[in-house]
């Protein structure tokens, strides 16, 4: 019976891929924007805020920069799911991931299970 439920809650999903689509397409948006403003590193600070060097701003502008870079690859890789129709099943072992977990992070790709084994071991 729970895959059952697993199958009508994918459906479920695919349905309803248009709206994840959106939502992914969005925040790529908005992540391709925000690189293309890193292009210029800052070195304002907020007030109180402890002024950077130089290298610390360019320390972290290149963090920030492969953080963004990052979450695209995710969201592209979320995208290309979406559109071969694997969307919502784990990149390692092909179960459904948790209807709760996709909902907070559109383009996660892997179940609780196996996320808990990669955490280990790194």
């Amino acid at each position: 019976m729970s895959t059952n439920l697993q199958i009508q809650s994918r459906d479920d999903y695919m349905q309803s891929g248009g709206v994840v689509w959106n939502r992914l397409r969005s925040e790529r948006g908005d992540i391709c924007e925000a690189l293309l403003k890193e292009c210029v590193p800052r070195y304002e600070t907020q007030a109180g805020a402890p002024r950077l060097s130089h290298e610390e701003a360019m320390h972290a502008a290149t963090w920030h920069r492969e953080l963004l870079q990052a979450r695209l690859r995710k969201i592209d890789d979320a995208l290309d799911r979406l559109m071969s129709g694997s969307y919502g099943l784990c990149c390692k072992c092909g179960r459904w991931i948790e209807d709760t977990k996709l909902d907070f992070d559109p383009a996660i790709a892997f179940c609780i299970d196996c996320w808990q084994r990669m955490q280990t071991r790194h």
